[in-house]
């Protein structure tokens, strides 16, 4: 009985201190600051979730909640540039407890009302990223192990980011660019402009307007696009170890140039010419009066363009 005690002693310590925690309940936020109608709202989250909504005063709402184990929820700056970020103690987490980190600390979930054209930009870190509604100058989104969803967003700039998570996007946009590791891009609304995309380890689907340059850049991932061609305008694919599909309107004008090293080329117009020695195939053609310029390439893959 007397060894029993000391070893017994011990696991109801160990016990407590696993279930310690849960012990702590996230504290409500409930907070509002002013905010100029065309103000910037920057938002920084590690563990949990931001979401963004927009209403018509001018004034920031934050509530949601702050998980236990966070130091504080920092808000700074004043109405024309308002930061919000959630803050951890210095040495948890970390390496020896350096460089800070989310340590044990609980999610914690915000939920916040910005103005209609407010700009906003988030930055999270294992936390989900979800804002509709936005129609400011610029919006900037970005995730890690954490995916990024968009809803009937507008801005003259858009900007996604995502490492281990998906981004799903519908904005309005006349500048767009996109980027994925280990995870899969989704597109669509009107864009036009400038779009540039970029997936590792990812397949990529825009539906677009007529842009004015178009830029993809697939590696281990299949590139589906869907998009018109300004005057004079161009569209670029490059694709290493997956499939592009090209959907253009019957209209378009272009001169068209597709290679692949180990892969089909499939398209309306023009003949495909395969390389005497060795694997490759090309084709060079034009479409309508050939104004702009598409180019596309696949080392281990099919090209596909299809006129609708």
């Amino acid at each position: 009985m007397y060894e029993e005690t000391p070893m017994f002693a011990r696991l109801i310590v160990l016990a407590a201190l696993v279930a310690a925690p849960a012990a702590f309940a996230a504290s409500p936020i409930n907070q509002t600051r002013p905010l100029a109608a065309d103000g910037q709202v920057s938002i920084d989250n590690v563990k949990g979730r931001v979401t963004v909504r927009t209403w018509d005063r001018p004034e920031v709402r934050i509530t949601g909640s702050l998980g236990a184990g966070v130091e504080k929820l920092a808000i700074e700056g004043d109405a024309s540039d308002l930061r919000i970020e959630v803050r951890y103690p210095k040495n948890s987490g970390g390496w020896f407890g350096w460089g800070g980190g989310d340590g044990d600390s609980e999610p914690t979930m915000l939920e916040i009302s910005v103005p209609a054209k407010a700009s906003v930009s988030v930055d999270a870190v294992s936390a989900d990223v979800d804002v509709a509604g936005t129609g400011g100058r610029r919006l900037a989104l970005a995730s890690v192990s954490g995916d990024v969803l968009v809803r009937g967003a507008r801005a003259d700039d858009a900007s996604f980011e995502s490492v281990s998570g998906d981004v799903d996007a519908e904005v309005d946009s006349t500048n767009v660019s996109a980027e994925t590791v280990s995870g899969d891009l989704s597109l669509k609304g009107r864009i036009g402009g400038r779009v540039s995309l970029d997936t590792v380890s990812g397949d990529a689907t825009l539906i677009a307007g007529p842009v004015e340059r178009l830029n993809l850049s697939t590696v281990s991932g299949d590139g589906h696009l869907s998009a018109g061609l300004a005057a004079s305008g161009s569209i670029t694919a490059d694709s290493v170890s997956g499939n592009v599909d090209l959907v253009l309107p019957r209209d378009t004008s272009a001169r068209l140039q597709i290679d692949t090293f180990s892969g089909g080329i499939s398209s309306p117009v023009g003949e495909v010419q395969t390389e005497e020695y060795g694997p490759g195939k090309s084709l060079k053609a034009r479409l309508g009066a050939g104004s702009g310029s598409i180019r596309l390439e696949s080392f281990s893959g099919n090209v596909r363009v299809t006129v609708k």
